[in-house]
């Protein structure tokens, strides 16, 4: 009794259905919210609010 093959799973780096500039944008889109993320515990550290997002 052989197992059956587990599904193939498609990278978006492999398929040239996804376009190279929509891969840059969602990194971008990560950067950015990481960048948010250490803003924020840092200011957090001071006892500041960060809104991301918000400039004043």
């Amino acid at each position: 009794m052989e197992l059956p093959k587990p599904p193939a799973y498609l990278r978006g780096e492999d398929t040239p259905l996804i376009r190279p500039y929509l891969i840059a944008w969602e990194r971008e889109q990560e950067r950015q919210r990481q960048k948010d993320r250490r803003r924020a515990a840092v200011l957090a550290t001071l006892g500041q609010d960060y809104t991301a997002g918000v400039t004043a």
